[in-house]
């Protein structure tokens, strides 16, 4: 009878303090979702700290793509990027899809080229002040935005100017959840929605408003599989809703030399 005493005792004492610690691990989620200073401190710190994405001025990414609601899905499973990124936000995307060969798009910072790496005059009558709101990833054409974010997977770390303000809305002890407030292509606010591991820090959904005014709709990245990368962490699969694609990082080489060439569209 005591023997049996004693471990019922020890069982108990054991269910106490797993749950004694798991208490304290949400209290410690929940204190790291209080403000998004330190939504922000916890990301960046998880991705290495801040010293850390100072150091990655380039990043060159091999992935492979799939889509399968596309209405060719085996052709998909082909498909292969090579994407080049440089601080602060030029990109070179070389897109190979079965069985059209290669495409190179450029993005030299302000606008983008042609599928041929070509200069582009399709924004020639543009007016100034859209295509100001469009240097914003959330307001390029959703093909573009794809790219960018692919390209640059630490956008929201390192781009602190990308939204005018954050708040914090109601969460769980899984997610700390921020309302991020900017400005449209249209020139009306926009109101996105940012998602963290509230254990690990780190992003996992970035919900982006998207449409003409008065029919937004939302689409978001997906952002999982975070692998250690040079002095930094970079999430290895990437979800794109809108195109219901998948980017499954293979390579990621950090601080490769680019010239500034390089990210030019040719005449």
């Amino acid at each position: 009878m005591e023997a049996r005493s004693v471990t019922s005792l020890s069982l108990l004492l054991c269910l106490l303090l797993f749950r004694s610690e798991a208490l304290a691990e949400d209290n410690s989620a929940a204190s790291g979702c209080k403000t998004p200073e330190i939504v922000f401190q916890r990301y960046v710190g998880a991705l290495g700290g801040q010293a850390a994405l100072n150091q990655v001025q380039t990043l060159v990414v091999e992935a492979r793509e799939t889509e399968p609601h596309t209405f060719s899905p085996q052709d998909t499973a082909h498909y292969r990027y090579q994407l080049k990124w440089k601080s602060p936000n030029r990109v070179i995307v070389r897109e190979h899809q079965f069985p059209f060969g290669w495409t190179s798009f450029i993005y030299s910072g302000t606008a983008w080229s042609n599928f041929d790496g070509r200069l582009s005059h399709n924004d020639d009558n543009t007016p100034a002040w859209q295509k100001d709101l469009r240097s914003s990833p959330y307001n390029d054409n959703p093909q573009f935005l794809m790219y960018r974010v692919v390209a640059d997977p630490m956008l929201l770390a390192t781009t602190r100017d990308l939204y005018r303000s954050f708040e914090t809305l109601p969460g769980t002890p899984e997610m700390c959840v921020l309302q991020a407030f900017g400005k449209s292509e249209w020139g009306r606010e926009r109101r996105d929605t940012l998602f963290f591991d509230a254990r690990s820090g780190l992003l996992k959904t970035w919900a982006i408003q998207m449409g003409l005014p008065g029919s937004e709709t939302y689409t978001h990245f997906q952002f999982d599989d975070y692998r250690q990368s040079g002095p930094v962490k970079i999430p290895f699969s990437i979800y794109f809703d809108f195109y219901k694609a998948t980017f499954h990082f293979t390579k990621v080489v950090p601080n490769v030399t680019l010239s500034d060439g390089e990210f030019m569209p040719k005449q």
